[in-house]
């Protein structure tokens, strides 16, 4: 039977050779504890990307961008600014990476609409499609190009 640990290092692995394809450098850091997976060098600086396994449920991707509380291993909490830049998002069930930032993920879940809603509401409604892998690798790149801080921009 497969553990979450099987489950999330088969989701950093994937992350992590997409990025190469990309042409980006991964760093992955030694040992545990480290709140980021990987840390993706853009060239001008290094960000830190944690990796969740989502789910797709009712026309939406979902994950939760939530922590395990180093004191109690059962508990949860919410990622603090600093600890990650950016979440890669892995959806098995569609073979699917998204990518977010830190300030857009912060509130400790997230919900990526890839269908419609069956009472054709639009407001309020975070589309898969804004958070594309293409779309995540041109904003990396672009930090490379521009001298972003992703670590700040959301201030």
């Amino acid at each position: 039977m497969r553990t979450t640990f099987d489950i999330g290092n088969e989701a950093e692995g994937i992350v992590l050779g997409h990025y190469i394809k990309a042409g980006l450098r991964v760093c992955v850091p030694f040992g545990t504890g480290a709140p980021y997976d990987l840390a993706v060098d853009t060239g001008i600086q290094i960000v830190k990307v944690q990796v969740k396994t989502a789910t797709f449920e009712r026309g939406c991707i979902l994950c939760r961008t939530r922590r395990r509380n180093a004191s109690y291993d059962r508990t949860m909490r919410r990622y603090e600014k600093g600890e990650v830049d950016y979440f890669a998002i892995y959806c098995p069930q569609l073979n699917k990476l998204y990518g977010m930032s830190f300030k857009e993920a912060a509130r400790g879940s997230v919900s990526l609409r890839k269908e419609p809603t069956l009472n054709k509401q639009e407001k309020f409604i975070r589309w898969a499609r804004d958070y594309s892998w293409e779309k995540h690798i041109a904003e990396l790149k672009g930090i490379a190009g521009a001298g972003h801080d992703p670590a700040t921009s959301w201030l």
